[in-house]
């Protein structure tokens, strides 16, 4: 990949054989259809910790790159995950993986402590004792059913 090729997918360029030697400009189209395809993104999702930093950047290299008409149209920021109000680490011992969560409490326990957990930028808070009561709920839904 060249400078040439990638000024043809991003940027429109025409098709230079000479500056993209063994690429063809077919190959290079099918490219830029991809890339053409997926951009603007309508959402950029990233942590509350990336926000002075990778998301500004984010927004800065689509702007002065790729121009207005392949800026991504919004960002959404969420904030950071904590067990039982602890805050979460691999270092500490307190991390649950997805895997681990649907293990311990099955998925739709999971799911509906992962939904009063909180959204925005609060931090996310996985209680293990609204998992655990959420369990409780859906087998008495599933008696009562």
């Amino acid at each position: 990949m060249t400078i040439a090729a990638y000024d043809y997918i991003f940027l429109g360029k025409p098709y230079d054989a000479e500056a993209c030697p063994g690429v063809s400009e077919e190959t290079l189209q099918k490219m830029r259809h991809e890339y053409n395809y997926w951009y603007p993104l309508n959402l950029g999702v990233s942590g509350k910790d990336l926000i002075r930093n990778h998301l500004t950047f984010a927004l800065y290299c689509h702007q002065a790159v790729l121009g207005i008409d392949k800026t991504i149209t919004g960002y959404f920021c969420n904030g950071y995950l904590m067990i039982n109000n602890a805050k979460m680490s691999k270092s500490t011992g307190n991390f649950l993986t997805i895997d681990d969560c649907i293990k311990q409490y099955g998925t739709e326990a999971t799911k509906l402590t992962l939904a009063d957990a909180g959204d925005g930028l609060d931090d996310a808070n996985f209680d293990k004792t609204v998992a655990n009561a959420s369990i409780l709920k859906l087998y008495v839904l599933d008696q009562w059913i």
